[in-house]
């Protein structure tokens, strides 16, 4: 292969880390044969493709050459030209070749002196039409792909009736022949008989100038590619003039051995698309193998299908690619396949779950004095709470951080709000009432994975200024007994409780456990995914020391959280 063609065929390929692939055949008999092809082969260059086959010519269609080649003349009037249609491969003749790789979603003529096949992979891309009216004694015909199964035989009449081209006169011509210098068209009718096979192309008439890929199509760019993201969307438009029904299918890339397919099971949800309900609102599912959904569009309308990736389940070093297959479940059969591709997340984006998660406790059970199991309380407790999830590291609960943005861009999270504004501008400080100030990180401890336990503990000093036994201008809170005669006793010892001379002090001790179990059960798990919102949520246990002489208080209630910040690292 020469550079010129391989550079080339590099512009052709999505850039993306996979590709996702189908797989054709292309089929050719003694003559000439006018073929669609649905993909880009992996190895797309002619001379490489056509190696040792039976093959004198390949042309390729362009059907916006009409249009990308009018001109205007000086005095504004447009210049009458017959537009370069076809471009074409000739073997072994550089000179006469104008076209050097194959692209899929593109019509080929192809004139082999002998009956050849040869199946390949390759990038599937959805079909593209320009048309051009062909009143007027030009000349001049559409040359167009059938986009349906190769097995399958379409009626004409339906397939086109719905074109820019009328539905009354709309002719389709066959080509063949085995004259090397021009094919035969053979004239059909639009009527209920004329079949078309689907792979195939045909000459078509049409009354007017007009884009038009088909009834099924597409506003906007036509694939899902999850690039360093994890959201992706393409829109689904009816370019038919009646109602139609498009069934949707992710299915597995035909490159087995080197992608993997994704779909979803009850243990790894890595695929999920959004759903509306009869009331409108919106919601994940997820697209489990073999899954598919109908799209039922009025004439012109369209619907965007959300998707969203979960790259937990993803092991790292693979290649993860699908195929979208769309096909009208009326009498067009179309069918159009588009690839689901799947990238690398840029350096700058951290692995989920790290991060800064923001969100609150509810606690909503209480103990008393006569009963440590926590029953319903009059109110609710509800407070802000802040976890971070380092890279590589124990998951951390903050009294506070600040978060800001620095001259490259870049989101940083810094411990104390001082340091944010050495490095960002107009940082901003996020806390909570619910820890001690004293204590603005706190590692967890006895449980410490995010996703299934977290357990914190933190003590307020005795003397912490926001103890809640402290006053800092009461004149008795000085460590010292009533007649100024020594030290009062400690107040951390519970036998205290009953000593003649009370502690003045006390420090209160604090547990809050998380839970991703039901009940609290650990043998009962709630699944922990990568919910494309980024939110979780689970049961929260939460114990008090130090405030009753009869033990500590117990709460219990429920928890929320949603990653605001990707960034594993809390600076100094």
């Amino acid at each position: 292969m020469n550079k010129t063609n391989f550079w080339a065929v590099l512009a052709l390929l999505p850039i993306s880390v996979s590709a996702a692939h189908i797989s054709e055949t292309m089929t050719i008999a003694n003559g000439w044969n006018a073929i669609y092809l649905e993909s880009t082969p992996t190895n797309a260059v002619c001379e490489d493709f056509f190696a040792d086959a039976p093959v004198a010519r390949v042309a390729s269609y362009n059907s916006d050459a009409y249009s990308s080649t009018r001109q205007l003349a000086d005095d504004g009037t447009e210049i009458v030209q017959k537009p370069i249609s076809y471009h074409v491969w000739v073997p072994g003749d550089e000179t006469a070749s104008t076209m050097s790789v194959l692209v899929g979603g593109r019509v080929y003529l192809v004139y082999a002196t002998n009956a050849w096949s040869k199946p390949f992979l390759g990038v599937p891309s959805a079909p593209q039409q320009t048309w051009r009216a062909t009143s007027g004694g030009t000349g001049f015909m559409n040359l167009v792909g059938i986009s349906a199964d190769t097995d399958a035989l379409v009626a004409a009449k339906a397939y086109f009736g719905e074109g820019p081209f009328g539905t009354a006169s709309g002719v389709a011509y066959q080509i063949g022949g085995t004259n090397s210098a021009a094919p035969t068209f053979l004239p059909m009718t639009f009527g209920s008989t004329s079949k078309l096979h689907g792979g195939k192309a045909y000459a078509i008439t049409a009354t007017k100038d007009g884009d038009w890929p088909g009834v099924i199509g597409f506003s906007g760019v036509a694939s899902v590619a999850f690039d360093s993201g994890d959201f992706a969307s393409v829109t689904l438009k009816n370019f038919g003039t009646t109602n139609h029904t498009f069934r949707v299918k992710i299915v597995a890339s035909a490159d087995i051995v080197n992608e993997k397919f994704f779909y979803s099971t009850d243990s790894k949800p890595f695929l999920k698309r959004k759903v509306k309900d009869e009331k409108g609102d919106e919601s994940w599912t997820n697209v489990i193998e073999g899954a598919f959904w109908d799209v039922a569009l009025a004439a012109g309308a369209s619907s965007v299908q959300k998707f969203a990736i979960d790259r937990m389940g993803m092991e790292a070093g693979e290649t993860y690619a699908a195929v979208m297959q769309i096909e009208d479940q009326g009498e067009t059969q179309m069918r159009v396949r588009i690839p689901v591709t799947v990238g690398e997340k840029s350096a700058d984006e951290a692995a989920f779950p790290t991060g800064l998660w923001a969100g609150f406790i509810q606690m909503e059970t209480v103990s008393s004095l006569t009963n440590e199991t926590p029953t319903a309380a009059a109110g609710t407790l509800k407070m802000n709470i802040l976890v971070h999830v380092p890279a590589n590291g124990t998951p951390r609960l903050l009294q506070r951080v600040a978060a800001g943005v620095d001259a490259t861009g870049k989101m940083r999270l810094f411990k104390e709000l001082s340091s944010a504004k050495e490095v960002c501008e107009n940082p901003r400080r996020l806390s909570t009432v619910m820890m001690s100030v004293a204590n603005p990180v706190v590692d967890a401890s006895a449980y410490t994975t995010f996703g299934d336990q977290l357990q914190f503990a933190w003590t307020v000093d005795a003397k912490a200024r926001d103890n809640p036994f402290r006053h800092a201008w009461h004149p008795d809170h000085d460590g010292k007994t009533a007649d100024y005669s020594g030290d009062v006793v400690s107040g951390d010892d519970l036998a205290n409780y009953v000593n003649p001379v009370k502690p003045e002090l006390w420090s209160v001790t604090n547990t809050l456990y998380l839970s991703w179990h039901k009940r609290n059960i650990a043998t009962e798990d709630i699944d922990f995914e990568h919910n494309p919102n980024e939110t979780t949520a689970g049961f929260a246990t939460w114990t008090v020391g130090g405030l009753l002489s009869s033990g500590p208080i117990y709460s219990m209630g429920i928890f929320y959280l949603k990653r605001i910040a990707e960034v594993g690292e809390i600076e100094p």
